[in-house]
């Protein structure tokens, strides 16, 4: 998985799986930081950061505990 695009002002991330993952084909995903979202589904369904967003924050030196929603602190 790498970090193809960051968008710093928008918040906004393009991961490319480069390898098939638990359901997931290779591909890439957009990630919304700010609205909470990605294109896996799972960002904003469970409320907690995927590993989409979680490779974006790390690359850009994200701190990513922010964008943990409260159910889960």
């Amino acid at each position: 998985m790498r970090v193809t695009h960051y968008d710093r002002q928008a918040s906004v991330f393009v991961v490319e799986e480069l390898e098939p993952f638990e359901g997931w084909e290779r591909g890439s995903f957009h990630v919304w930081l700010s609205d909470g979202t990605c294109d896996c589904g799972l960002f904003q369904s469970l409320h907690y950061l995927c590993r989409h967003t979680l490779a974006g924050c790390a690359t850009a030196s994200i701190e990513w505990v922010p964008y943990v929603h409260l159910v889960y602190k």
